[in-house]
């Protein structure tokens, strides 16, 4: 059944007023560059929360979301590898157990690629925090990636990697035009 007039009327007026608060709470070239980043990712929306979530001025730069970038992928990942490792602790199902083992050792693979690009990023050394974050998405495909289960067991981590996935793309991503010199 729709909904009244007057409360549709309602609606469109929360949203429209949501996104005008959303787009002034940023500068021009800070929306520009989020936008930028954001409309390279799988999921725009993810990206463009995460960024806004995390932002502390309104005219972040490049730097500024690259830290961003870095931060909550090691956020995310550290999560992701501790729920693993629970998920591993109560699980029965060897298939599981074993997509498990195999995603642990690569989260830890994973961490330490993002936090030795946040150690290269402090030195502005761009191509190796770029390289570590290609590193990472290559480790995070290759042993977090497909899973399939003849029990039906869905994967408990998609999407945790989903959300590494982007995170890593996001660092990717502002690395890269930090390599061309800082603009997106």
């Amino acid at each position: 059944m729709g909904r009244a007039p007057h409360e549709r009327s309602v609606f469109l007026l929360l949203v429209a007023a949501i996104s005008i608060a959303c787009a002034s709470a940023f500068g021009p070239k800070t929306q520009e560059l989020i936008d930028t980043i954001c409309c390279r990712m799988e999921d725009y929306g993810f990206c463009y929360k995460c960024f806004s979530e995390h932002i502390s001025t309104p005219e972040t730069d490049m730097p500024g979301l690259a830290r961003i970038a870095v931060e909550q992928s090691l956020h995310n990942g550290s999560a992701t590898l501790n729920l693993a490792k629970r998920t591993l602790r109560n699980t029965t199902d060897p298939e599981l157990e074993n997509y498990l083992r195999i995603c642990i050792n690569g989260y830890l693979k994973i961490l330490d690629l993002i936090e030795n690009a946040d150690r290269v990023f402090r030195n502005k050394n761009y191509c190796a925090v770029l390289t570590d974050f290609l590193n990472s998405a290559k480790v995070l495909a290759i042993q977090c990636g497909r899973y399939s289960n003849r029990h039906g067991i869905r994967n408990p981590l998609y999407e945790n990697n989903r959300e590494e996935r982007i995170l890593i793309t996001m660092g990717a991503a502002t690395a890269y035009s930090l390599l061309l010199g800082g603009s997106a």
